[in-house]
């Protein structure tokens, strides 16, 4: 079995110690230390390390749901822009 870097390591040891999960900025994916601790030579490169911190994963439902609140705003907004645009052309129509 090949062994964990010192870096690896300790972020593992971070994220267990302060309850907290590890999070992958670029994927947007979280994983449990465990999870981390068994797939971390697949995850880990030479010049990615950067992209895994840890945590809170409370927290990162907490953006999630924000983000959907966003993104819910924006389709309203559109929809309420195409409902507009059509009943102004079907008025044109008549």
């Amino acid at each position: 079995m090949e062994s964990i870097p010192k870096a690896v390591k300790q972020l593992m040891l971070d994220a267990w110690n302060k309850q907290q999960w590890i999070y992958d900025r670029l994927e947007d994916k979280w994983y449990t230390p465990e999870e981390f601790k068994t797939k971390w030579s697949v995850l880990i490169t030479d010049y990615n390390f950067g992209r895994f911190v840890a945590r809170s994963p409370e927290l990162g439902i907490a953006e999630s749901l924000e983000r959907l609140r966003r993104e819910l705003e924006r389709a309203e907004e559109f929809h309420k822009k195409l409902e507009g645009y059509y009943e102004v052309g079907l008025r044109r129509r008549k």
